[in-house]
């Protein structure tokens, strides 16, 4: 009976070391207080995932860069591999318009050590902008992706992060059709990216099997394309719901055995609890995996860890029923994928983040 005892104490033990030494990072844009103040400020920290302390890695503040974070729709900076990046641009470039290119990838410093370097100018057309979206980093953080649109078509553009070098630059007209891709990514082996096409308008088209709308995996040149899944069995099955008319299950990461984290707006009666839903997905097993989310709030930023073990999210509620008082509460949630239990991880105070923009960048430390 030892030997089993023994092998059982071995996964227990390699489990805890995946997760041991995580670091999330997220990113706390504030507001302009004063007329005077021409820019906000973006900085970046990170917070122990076991011990919830919380560390400032590094502020545009007095850099000679302005990052450009992103949205809530989107975000412009990304962390893994120990490395963390953004799209940015140089405060000399920066014109009164508040211009947002001409823009560049920065690698920003993960420690006190680190240096500030630019990686390489976004490419952009005359009078276009920047056009940029999805930025995506591999696992090792050695290679970085994003999408933007040249002569009218969505390309996807990947680039060594060491030297800046374009690896790849690749139309992808002709797999997104009249669709956009609302997420994209790299799959653990960091050599083939999941992402997932979605519709700009309500339609039931995408229960039809010959729609396109659904998540792909495929190699880094486009070989290989593979959907994931029929995007019917994409979503859950809750009794009293339906998946939402508006948008596709979205693929957020992947874990090397296989499973995919979904998201999903499912629809219904209130008594059903409809709301987002989060949860793990694996297509060759056909089962699913419900993380226990509370759906009655806004959920976003979501961060699957480098081990595959955790995610983390940010939860924002309203606070206040009187019209011109209410103030959003803040909170990063994190989960252990195998259980789907939760917990608070950090919470941001109302008084001094009530109009900051908050998001969930990455991961650093355990691979």
């Amino acid at each position: 009976m030892k030997r089993p005892i023994l092998s059982l104490l071995c996964v227990v033990f390699l489990a805890q070391a995946a997760c041991a030494g995580e670091s999330l990072v997220y990113a706390v844009r504030t507001a302009e207080t004063k007329a005077a103040q021409a820019l906000s400020k973006t900085e970046i920290f990170s917070v122990d995932a076991d011990s919830g302390k919380r560390k400032l890695i590094f502020s545009d503040a007095n850099s000679q860069i302005l990052l450009l974070p992103g949205s809530d729709v989107q975000s412009d900076i990304v962390a893994a591999g120990g490395r963390i990046f953004s799209r940015g641009v140089e405060r000399k470039l920066y014109g009164s318009q508040r211009s947002d290119y001409p823009a560049a990838i920065f690698q920003l410093p993960a420690s006190p050590a680190g240096k500030l370097r630019k990686i390489f100018d976004i490419e952009n057309e005359s009078g276009m902008g920047s056009n940029f979206r999805n930025l995506f980093i591999s696992p090792t953080g050695t290679k970085i992706g994003y999408m933007k649109v040249c002569a009218g078509k969505p390309y996807l553009f990947l680039h060594e992060t060491s030297t800046g070098k374009l690896l790849r630059k690749m139309d992808m007209s002709q797999m997104v059709f009249d669709l956009f891709v609302s997420s994209m990514g790299w799959m653990p082996d960091g050599e083939h990216l999941f992402f997932t096409l979605d519709r700009s308008e309500e339609d039931d088209n995408w229960r039809l099997p010959e729609s396109q709308v659904g998540s792909y995996v495929m190699k880094e040149d486009g070989s290989g394309l593979t959907r994931i899944a029929p995007e019917a069995a994409m979503h859950p099955s809750r009794p009293g719901l339906q998946a939402s008319a508006v948008g596709a299950a979205v693929v957020l990461g992947a874990t090397r055995d296989g499973r995919y984290l979904v998201r999903d707006f499912q629809v219904g009666p209130a008594a059903a609890n409809p709301g987002t839903y989060v949860y793990t997905l694996d297509p060759l097993a056909d089962s699913q995996k419900t993380l226990g989310t509370e759906t009655q709030v806004e959920l976003r930023c979501f961060r699957l860890s480098q081990s595959g073990r955790r995610v983390a999210l940010l939860a924002t509620e309203p606070k206040g029923d009187a019209p011109g008082t209410s103030i959003d509460s803040k909170t990063v949630w994190l989960f252990d994928v195998e259980s789907g239990q939760g917990r608070k991880l950090v919470s941001f105070a109302s008084v001094q983040y009530g109009s900051a923009w908050i998001d969930l960048i990455g991961w650093l430390g355990h691979r």
